[in-house]
């Protein structure tokens, strides 16, 4: 189900890791060699299904319990995909609360990543009302200062490689975050460190920056996944 509704994530990679992995094991039983290199990969691969599938989907439903939702809560998410914490996140929300999931949707970040399914996703989980997906970038959001009671993004800043426009795009979110509002950043790559820098650099009184475990392994512990989240203080003290 969680394949069918909101895909796998960086596919190409999985596809890498289980293709040269059966290769290399092909290979070595073949030839009557002891090729190691293949089950490490093949055994990667699994671990990437698992975290794609359902490792996630477990740091998801632990992370909404932090973000404080209140029914009429407006809530930006960053890079949302195919829903899969954005559905999440307005199922917590009431008539008047309102999440608005923004994307470049692109499919080498995940497997049939467009706004078309992921309005399908929300249409089908009778959340209509309550989601308002955009197409935009990250990088220069257009909405006003202090729009969002809280703003999320998963497994997508990362994506952008180079070091100070993905430092701006923190920026951007913590610029359009209220007063008093939350932002929380889960994400992988070796980045928890800038990430909280930002946060503290900004004003924001950090509530988590810790990594996840295996449930957020993208193949192996070297590719593993964090959370750092922190507050807006109710009085602008940001830099």
């Amino acid at each position: 189900m969680n394949i069918k509704r909101y895909g796998v994530d960086a596919p190409f990679a999985l596809l890498i890791y289980a293709v040269f992995g059966v290769g290399l094991l092909w290979h070595a039983y073949v030839n009557r060699l002891n090729y190691p290199i293949g089950i490490v990969l093949v055994l990667g691969a699994l671990i990437f299904l698992h975290t794609t599938t359902r490792g996630k989907y477990k740091i998801f439903d632990d992370a909404i319990k932090h973000l404080n939702l209140k029914s009429d809560s407006q809530v930006l998410d960053l890079g949302c995909g195919r829903g899969a914490l954005l559905t999440r996140i307005a199922k917590q929300l009431g008539a008047a609360g309102k999440v608005t999931g923004l994307d470049l949707w692109l499919s080498r970040d995940q497997s049939h990543n467009k706004m078309s399914i992921t309005q399908k996703n929300v249409d089908d989980l009778g959340l209509t009302d309550r989601v308002n997906l955009v197409t935009d970038d990250m990088t220069k959001l257009d909405f006003p200062d202090e729009s969002f009671d809280v703003v999320t993004s998963s497994f997508a800043i990362h994506n952008i490689k180079n070091e100070q426009v993905r430092i701006h795009a923190v920026k951007e979110a913590i610029r359009v975050l209220k007063p008093g509002g939350h932002l929380m950043i889960i994400d992988t790559g070796r980045n928890i460190k800038e990430y909280s820098q930002i946060f503290q650099d900004s004003g924001l009184q950090i509530a988590q920056s810790r990594g996840l475990g295996f449930n957020g392994w993208w193949a192996t512990p070297l590719t593993n996944s964090y959370v750092v989240a922190g507050n807006k203080p109710a009085t602008k003290t940001a830099k």
